[in-house]
């Protein structure tokens, strides 16, 4: 009964990652690098530099007893920031699960005002301030009064524009949010790297409004960063289908910018709109990376842009595990991702792994070709 049970799991296993497989193999390039070795989480891979990566850490937020495993893993970069050489962290969005409530969201929604929420995102995040630079996205529960009914947020009265003095010394402009004053919520970072790779990255709001994708369009031509590898942060653009939210043309679809309170009049972009707008006319865009969406949580596609680049586009979410929204979850189980820029220049290596399971005892790297995987950049 035993091995029954263990080859039906294996089967459904595999079944479950044949879409990801299949989009990779549609598009993977020959050259396509072998997946990365599960170092010591603690020693490191000993070479190269790594990017750290949170995803949507709203369930941490709106439960008092879930809030100190955000704080466990701002701890974990900061203790292991020298051993995996982490230049920058990036923070996908949803760092609340509700904008703006003066009591607990109660049935799932958690047991914590906004203030609360507002509070323990920043006491976690604030530490890494004099540690390492950290951009940010922001996502549909950042605003409104629970998910994006207006564009009224609080994310800038808790991370305003200098609260990261070393994203700052990065950020090269900033459009007018919605508030009309530049902010974190847009901005563009020109970042050189150990190697001499020099990064221009975009991070965008929750569903950008044209006049932030006409900038950010506008900001990818201009000469000085021809020659950057390009990386845009937002919160929604790629599903668990591997397509982009939007790309099989229905904008009706549960968490679709264009079904919220800030997109229903029209000024909002989702994945295929980003794509058709910013990101495949961008000379010198190569990464995109996205949180907000559930279900297998990952999802990855590969296109050339209008530049000959291949764009690797990933979504990373872990909101659902550890229990989840229910009362009885930890918030998410502590998964982060880290994306390691390897001493041969090109190659870009992809772990998931999670400090909350470590400390527990149990297998702490997502051990699966949809969370450990290497992709190529141009030189």
């Amino acid at each position: 009964m035993l091995k029954r049970i263990i080859h039906r799991r294996s089967l459904l296993k595999a079944a479950a990652a044949l879409p990801f497989f299949a989009a990779l193999r549609a598009q993977e390039k020959p050259d396509s690098p072998a997946p990365p070795a599960l170092v010591d989480l603690d020693r490191g891979p000993g070479a190269g530099w790594s990017i750290l990566v949170f995803p949507d850490t709203q369930n941490y937020a709106k439960y008092a007893k879930n809030q100190a495993h955000f704080d466990r893993m701002t701890r974990w970069v900061r203790e292991h920031r020298k051993a995996w050489n982490i230049q920058l962290a990036l923070h996908e969005g949803d760092l609340v699960e509700q904008n703006d409530i003066k009591v607990g969201g109660g049935r799932g929604y958690g047991d914590q005002n906004s203030e609360s929420q507002w509070t323990s995102a920043r006491r976690a995040l604030l530490p890494l301030a004099d540690e390492l630079p950290v951009i940010h996205t922001t996502g549909n529960h950042d605003y409104g009064e629970r998910a994006a009914e207006t564009r009224a947020t609080q994310f800038n009265d808790y991370f305003p524009s200098n609260y990261n003095p070393g994203a700052a010394s990065l950020r090269v402009d900033s459009p007018l949010a919605a508030c009309g004053k530049p902010t974190l919520e847009n901005a563009a970072y020109d970042f050189k790297a150990p190697d001499g790779r020099r990064l221009l990255i975009l991070s965008l709001e929750w569903g950008p409004r044209k006049s932030v994708v006409d900038w950010a369009s506008a900001l990818v031509r201009r000469p000085a960063y021809k020659d950057h590898t390009g990386l845009l942060l937002v919160h929604d653009y790629l599903m668990p289908s591997n397509l982009r939210d939007g790309q099989d043309g229905n904008r009706k679809r549960p968490g679709n910018p264009h079904t919220y309170g800030t997109g229903k009049q029209g000024d909002t972009h989702d994945g295929e709109d980003l794509w058709q707008r910013l990101v495949k006319g961008a000379p010198q865009m190569e990464l995109v990376l996205n949180g907000h969406e559930m279900a297998a949580h990952v999802g990855y596609r590969a296109d050339k842009s209008e530049a000959g680049r291949t764009v690797h586009q990933m979504l990373f979410n872990a909101q659902g595990f550890g229990g989840g929204s229910d009362h009885r979850g930890n918030g998410g189980d502590g998964w982060m991702r880290l994306l390691t820029f390897e001493p041969d220049g090109r190659t870009v290596s992809v772990r998931t792994f999670s400090p909350l399971r470590q400390d527990r005892g149990d297998p702490h790297y997502w051990d699966d070709p949809r969370w450990r995987f290497s992709v190529r950049l141009t030189a």
